[in-house]
C-alpha cells in the first residue's frame, strides 16, 4: 500500500501489419488472448488525441511496437528479468548506496523513499536530486523507471525540503471541481520533471470515507466521483509525460482503521461479495482504464474473499490474470505493492524477497516492487532463472512483461 477502450480504428491492411508485428515479438498474446499493447499502447497521452482517421495513431504504434522489439532481441535473459525490478535502496550519496550495484544488475528502476534517507544531504535539494537521477541514467543500459509516491496531503514526498503542502485527494474533492485535481495532476508532473522523475505511483482510487483505513488519501465513497477525480488528476500526470498508476487493487477502501487491516502489518481480508465489488472497488478501474488509460496499476496484499479466498490479490492469478487483465481488459502495466510488508511476510513465511517476487510474476504482475540490497536482486533474478529451468516459468511469459514495460518506457519518453 504505496505512502495506477478507447480504439484504434485500422483497415484490414493496417490491422494484418500491427498482428504480423505482434507476431513477430517475443509473445503474440498474453493470458487473456488479447494482443500485447492493445490497452499498453492506449497509455500515451499521444495516443489520447489519435488523427480523425486513426492513421498516424497506428504509425506510431507501429514505430513504437519495432523499437521495442528491436531493444529485446539485444537483451540477455538476465537484462530481461532486470527489467521485472523496481527496487529502493538506502542513502543519498549515489556512489556510496547499494544503487548502482543494483543497477549493473539491469533493474527496470528505483523508487525514492523518504524512511530509506534518500532525500537526505547532500540529495537534499531541487538540483542535487536532478543530479542524482543523471547518474543513475548514465550507469543504466536502458533508461530506468524513476518513481515516488506523491498523492498529497499526508503522501507528500515532494514536499518537505522541496515545494511544500500538496492537498490531499479529498481535499481536491472538497473543491467541487475536478479541474482543479487536475491543475494539481499537471503542477505535480511539472515538479517531478524537474527532479528527474517520470513515475507517479498515484492516484488512490481505493473506494470509501475519509473515516477509513487511509484516511484523506481517499477521494470518496462515491465510485463515480473517485474516477471523477482520481481520472483528472491522472490526466494531469499522463499528458505531462508522466506515468501514473492506480491504486491499490482490487481495493482497500472498505477497511476500518487499525494495525490489523493494514497490509503494513497485516494482513487484511475483504469479505464483500462480489455484486459490492462490481459496484464500488472495480467501478472507477473499469471507467479509468476506458477513459483515462493509467499506464500503470497497483496491486496490494489483501485477501479478497469473492475472488480467491486463500491468496491475496498480487500473488492471485485469478486476481490479476482473471480479473484485472481479462475481465476489465486491463493489459497495462501492473506493479506489485512493496513486497517487504508484514502481509506478505504472514503469507509467505518468509523474509527472502525472491519468494513472493517470484509469486508476484507468476500471477501477471508485470514489476515487482520492494528489493533494497544488491544481493536481493541477484537472488530475486536467479529465483526466476531457476523458475525457467523447472519449467514453473516461461520465457515467453517473461517477454510479455518486459514487452510491456519497454512499451511505456518508450510512449513516455523514458526511453528516447
Amino acid at each position: 500500500m504505496r505512502n495506477m477502450p478507447s480504439k484504434f480504428y485500422c483497415s484490414r491492411r493496417v490491422a494484418l501489419s500491427l498482428c504480423c508485428l505482434l507476431f513477430l515479438l517475443a509473445s503474440c498474446a498474453d493470458v487473456t488472448g488479447l494482443p500485447l499493447g492493445s490497452t499498453a499502447a492506449k497509455t500515451s497521452p499521444a495516443q489520447h488525441k489519435a488523427d480523425s482517421d486513426g492513421t498516424a495513431t497506428d504509425e506510431k504504434l507501429r514505430a513504437q511496437l519495432t523499437k521495442v522489439e528491436q531493444i529485446m532481441q539485444g537483451m540477455s535473459l538476465d537484462e530481461k528479468l532486470g527489467q521485472l525490478l523496481l527496487v529502493e535502496f538506502i542513502g543519498s550519496d549515489y556512489a556510496n548506496t547499494e544503487l548502482p550495484d543494483m543497477i549493473k544488475q539491469h533493474v527496470g528502476g528505483y523508487l525514492y523513499q523518504y524512511k530509506n534517507n534518500n532525500f537526505a544531504a547532500p540529495t537534499n535539494t531541487i538540483d542535487t536530486s536532478k543530479q542524482f537521477t543523471v547518474q543513475a541514467n548514465s550507469d543504466a543500459k536502458i533508461p530506468l523507471l524513476i518513481a515516488i509516491d506523491q498523492e498529497g496531503g499526508q503522501v507528500n514526498k515532494l514536499g518537505d525540503g522541496f515545494y511544500g503542502p500538496a492537498p490531499a485527494a479529498a481535499d481536491m474533492v472538497a473543491q467541487g471541481d475536478p479541474k482543479f485535481a487536475s491543475a494539481q495532476g499537471v503542477q505535480t508532473a511539472q515538479r517531478m520533471q524537474r527532479l528527474g522523475i517520470n513515475v507517479d505511483l498515484a492516484p488512490v482510487v481505493d473506494v470509501g470515507p475519509v473515516s477509513h483505513l487511509l484516511e484523506d488519501r481517499l477521494f470518496s465513497d462515491d465510485p463515480k466521483t473517485v474516477a471523477t477525480y482520481a481520472g483528472a488528476f491522472l490526466d494531469g500526470l499522463q499528458n505531462n509525460t508522466i506515468i501514473g498508476c492506480l491504486k491499490h487493487f482490487p481495493g482497500l477502501g472498505s477497511l476500518a482503521k487499525g494495525d490489523t487491516n493494514d497490509p503494513h502489518t497485516s494482513l487484511p481480508v475483504v469479505n464483500k461479495s462480489r455484486a459490492d465489488l462490481e459496484a464500488t472497488d472495480f467501478a472507477p478501474y473499469k471507467t479509468m482504464i476506458q477513459q483515462n488509460h493509467p499506464a500503470m496499476i497497483m496491486s496490494t496484499d489483501v485477501i479478497t474473499t469473492a475472488i480467491d479466498p486463500n491468496v491475496p490479490a498480487e500473488f492471485s492469478p485469478k486476481t490479476i490474470n482473471g480479473v484485472l487483465r481479462k475481465e476489465l481488459g486491463y493489459n497495462g502495466v501492473i506493479v506489485t505493492d512493496g513486497l517487504y510488508m508484514d502481509g506478505v511476510k504472514i503469507y509467505v513465511g518468509s523474509l527472502d524477497i525472491a519468494k513472493p517476487s517470484l509469486l508476484a510474476i507468476l500471477a501477471g504482475n508485470d514489476l515487482v516492487e520492494g528489493p533494497f540490497r544488491a544481493r536481493d536482486v541477484a537472488s530475486t533474478i536467479q529465483a526466476f532463472k531457476d523458475a525457467i529451468l523447472q519449467g514453473q516459468l516461461t520465457e515467453a511469459r517473461v517477454n510479455q512483461s518486459v514487452q510491456r514495460i519497454l512499451l511505456m518506457k518508450v510512449q513516455y519518453g523514458v526511453i528516447k
